[in-house]
């Protein structure tokens, strides 16, 4: 399972918008150490890693790394019902979705920067 790091201003925060956009969720009460928390997908045919969001007072300029990060890739049985919801939680679309081998595919940034695949 692939491990992405977030840097964020305010863990608790972010912890609540990645639950309510994608439905992730603290792995573990022990996962408030050090102002790090680990996420996972309930939905585990979706995401198949792991998001530690990590608090950090530099969060504005230290998401700028999250841009250059690895794109992490959310995987859909149901497509079209996900990019309405995602659009619904204002995450900015790079281009229309486009066919790849018969499977719809768009880029995306959420609110905190981090650039994900939904296929």
């Amino acid at each position: 399972m692939k491990q992405h790091t977030i840097f964020v201003a305010n863990v608790s925060d972010a912890a609540a918008y990645y639950g309510a956009v994608f439905g992730l969720v603290v792995e573990s009460e022990e996962g408030h150490l050090d102002g790090q928390v680990r996420l996972s997908s309930k939905r585990s045919e979706n995401l198949n890693a792991q998001l530690v969001l990590v608090e950090h007072e530099k969060a504005p300029e230290a998401s700028l790394s999250n841009k250059s990060a690895q794109t992490i890739e959310w995987y859909s049985s149901q497509f079209w019902e996900d990019y309405h919801n995602f659009s619904a939680f204002g995450v900015v679309f790079e281009t229309l979705p486009k066919d790849q081998n018969n499977q719809n595919h768009v880029i995306f940034f959420d609110a905190y920067g981090v650039q994900w695949a939904l296929k």
